[in-house]
């Protein structure tokens, strides 16, 4: 009887122990994600005192800034490089010129030299501009010269002979008499010139238009009979030249140039239109030459 409450309890006991299941505990784990966003300010530097790259072993390059007394230290591997593409090709397609000229030289003109009149001393002042083509170095240019011839030589017909001496008759059929003509004179001259640069020098060679205005006297009529050449009258002698030039520039800085400049031209007539009346003119088919040396200093604007 015991034996049997022993056996049953026994049972009751092993059935609870073997009955009960196993349970598992769940385990949260929970992950912190930090999204952190990164905002730039682009602030340009508008005057920077100095800049100085530092490299040192083991350590982080650095672009040390100096502005207004502070300074800045910027890792190289943070430094993002934006090119200013505008202003890169703005730069790139300066390809325009400009300057002005002041020059003193030598004329010789083939007309008063048959006069005995020795060569001439002129000075003058100019503007030019000029256009690269293709490359740098290239360039094509015009420009606008005005000169002043002061040597006052005079050539008096009565005491020498020349190929203007004698009578001429003017548009109103009037006869004058040749007498003077004098060296000093104003000259404006437009060049169109090919230039290319080797370094420092830049040749260029060219063609040109001038126009030349000479001083004249001749005798003539006052109108009061009898008619007779009783009248020294002014004519001024206009003459347009064309003709060659070269020219050697050497770059001083980078605005001041000196040059050496030469041209020859020729004139193929002389204009004569009366001073106080414009209606008395007259032309004088007769070529002749003229050679120019000058020393020139050469300023370019920026």
């Amino acid at each position: 009887m015991l034996r049997n409450k022993i056996l049953i309890l026994f049972l009751t006991v092993g059935n609870l122990v073997f009955s009960q299941s196993k349970k598992i505990d769940t385990v949260y784990i929970y992950e912190e994600i930090i999204i952190r966003d990164t905002i730039f300010i682009e602030k340009p530097f508008t005057k920077i005192d100095k800049a100085v790259f530092i490299s040192e072993n083991n350590k982080e390059d650095k672009l040390e800034l100096t502005q207004n007394g502070v300074v800045i230290q910027i890792p190289v591997d943070t430094l993002v490089l934006i090119t200013d593409k505008k202003r890169i090709e703005k730069a790139k397609s300066k390809s325009w010129f400009f300057g002005g000229k002041a020059h003193l030289g030598l004329s010789e003109n083939s007309l008063f030299k048959e006069m005995g009149t020795p060569m001439n001393t002129g000075f003058g002042i100019g503007l030019w501009t000029r256009k690269e083509l293709f490359n740098s170095n290239f360039s094509i240019g015009i420009g606008i010269d005005a000169s002043y011839w002061m040597r006052p030589s005079s050539f008096n017909a009565s005491q020498n002979d020349s190929r203007l001496n004698g009578y001429y008759f003017n548009s109103k059929k009037e006869p004058k008499l040749f007498h003077s003509i004098e060296s000093k004179h104003f000259q404006l001259q437009i060049p169109v010139q090919v230039y290319y640069k080797i370094g420092k020098f830049t040749p260029s060679i060219g063609w040109f238009i001038s126009a030349s205005n000479y001083k004249t006297q001749f005798l003539g009529s006052s109108g009061a009979l009898p008619l007779r050449f009783d009248e020294m009258q002014t004519f001024r002698a206009g003459a347009l030249q064309t003709g060659y030039l070269l020219e050697m520039q050497y770059a001083v800085s980078e605005r001041i140039s000196v040059g050496i400049h030469f041209s020859s031209g020729k004139f193929n007539n002389l204009v004569f239109t009366n001073k106080d009346d414009k209606n008395q003119t007259f032309k004088i088919e007769n070529k002749f030459t003229e050679n120019k040396g000058f020393l020139q200093l050469i300023y370019t604007l920026k």
